[in-house]
């Protein structure tokens, strides 16, 4: 096979699987609480199945699903393959979080081959030192602390997967300039945070701008576009667990989009330079 060709149990193909139950459902013209009541299901199965929620897909199920929408067979028999794969491969490190927010966006951005990020307001998530993971943590969102440090192991154990593995993902990430000035934890938490994004921009498989503030704001949110073979997914981080999108004009828009964003972002040594001098300016 391929390097970088998806396996059935993959999350790629999981959410392949995902896409194609809610565009033949689609078709019958059914909602998800009709077609679950149409199969003898709990009203919610669909639901759950469509958002990726579904524990363990039945490869019987998914194909009995696929006959009542009349999914042509050669997509059927692929669909069935793809859930009874997925119902054997629960071994990634993720499957041990699934309760914690951004489980479901995970198995994806391990799985891309290419990664294009824009952040405003705070530094991405594969950008961030574990101090900052800790202030952010800290600011009263999760009460329990235990919790909060289960969450900063989650955090932690992402970037490992992603930077420390012996072919990274191809990543090129966008920093909005007040980012770099946003006071998370206090001087020494963000002078660390910083000397932190200036040694990941060395990294061979990172590209990184800052986009100044003289540019003005570009959009009101951030979002993530993963590459996964020839599919591309979108991920905008909004709670409780974030917004997954697909749609091809979606994805055109976006791409469009990070483009204009490259194009207005500072070049590459002139962003590491901008993070130098914030360093300086928070040095004592």
């Amino acid at each position: 096979m391929p390097e970088g060709t998806p396996v059935h149990g993959s999350p790629a193909r999981r959410h392949y699987l995902i896409s194609q139950l809610k565009r033949l459902r689609t078709r019958t013209g059914l909602s998800q609480e009709e077609a679950a009541e149409e199969m003898g299901w709990h009203k919610s199965k669909v639901s759950r199945m469509e958002n990726g929620k579904w524990k363990r897909l039945s490869g019987p199920e998914i194909d009995a699903l696929c006959r009542f929408y009349q999914a042509p067979d050669d997509l059927r028999e692929e669909l069935t393959r793809i859930a009874k794969a997925a119902s054997r491969s629960r071994a990634a490190w993720w499957n041990a979080y699934e309760d914690v927010p951004g489980g479901a966006y995970y198995p994806l951005e391990y799985e891309a081959d290419q990664i294009l990020e824009y952040t405003i307001g705070l530094f991405g998530g594969l950008a961030q030192h574990p101090d900052y993971i800790r202030a952010l943590m800290a600011r009263g969102v999760v009460p329990d602390e235990s919790e909060r440090e289960r969450r900063v192991q989650v955090r932690l154990e992402r970037t490992r997967n992603i930077l420390d593995r012996p072919n990274p993902p191809q990543m090129w990430w966008i920093i909005d300039e007040p980012v770099l000035t946003c006071q998370v934890g206090g001087p020494d938490v963000m002078r660390t945070q910083l000397e932190h994004v200036l040694e990941l921009s060395e990294h061979p498989r990172i590209d990184l701008q800052v986009l100044p503030q003289s540019q003005g704001m570009s959009l009101n949110y951030g979002f993530c576009l993963l590459r996964l073979g020839d599919d591309r997914v979108g991920h905008v981080d909004v709670p409780p667990q974030g917004l997954l999108f697909d749609a091809p004009d979606d994805i055109e828009h976006h791409v469009l989009r990070f483009h204009h964003l490259q194009a207005a972002a500072l070049p590459l040594d002139h962003s590491r330079e901008l993070i130098r001098r914030r360093i300086t300016e928070l040095n004592p």
